[in-house]
């Protein structure tokens, strides 16, 4: 005599489980926090910056974090134009910057040499990530350039 059961069998039962962990561990992993997306210092994107100041709009609705800067010029940035930015605690959290294709300039104003993890927003009020690192393109810095803005200790 052979029995049916309603309920599926326990190997159909832990496949199913398994997938849907690997699901929520692919979904649930580091967020894209679209460093280096190119964004806008205001609300027409009418602004350039000074190359001696650090320019930052604290509201850009393209940016996750809400932060979009463009860092005071150390060096010739190559074209760059301000990038959405986040707080950092290492080089590694800015691995994944979106930099342009073949460093190829064009229309294309992202970031050409990778991002690093860098303290540059001076001590600014109603801007939360004043003096903390964020991750900040290389065009910007000189070679091994640390230096904290004024006002950062």
């Amino acid at each position: 005599m052979t029995r049916f059961s309603a309920r599926p069998s326990r190997s159909v039962t832990g496949i199913a489980v398994g997938i849907a962990a690997l699901a929520l561990i692919a979904l649930g992993g580091c967020e894209d926090k679209h460093i280096g997306r190119p964004c806008c210092l205001n609300a027409d994107c009418t602004v350039t910056a000074q190359p001696t100041n650090v320019s930052v709009n604290s509201e850009a609705l393209e940016c996750p974090s809400r932060v979009c800067i463009l860092p005071n010029q150390q060096k010739d940035s190559n074209g760059t134009g301000p990038f959405c930015t986040d707080s950092c605690s290492s080089d590694d959290d800015c691995a994944d910057g979106e930099t342009r294709a073949g460093g190829d300039a064009g229309n294309d104003t992202r970031c050409a040499t990778g991002f690093v993890c860098r303290v540059v927003i001076p001590n600014l009020a109603n801007v939360a990530l004043s003096c903390q690192k964020v991750c900040t393109c290389k065009d910007f810095l000189d070679t091994n350039s640390n230096t904290k803005p004024l006002g950062c200790s």
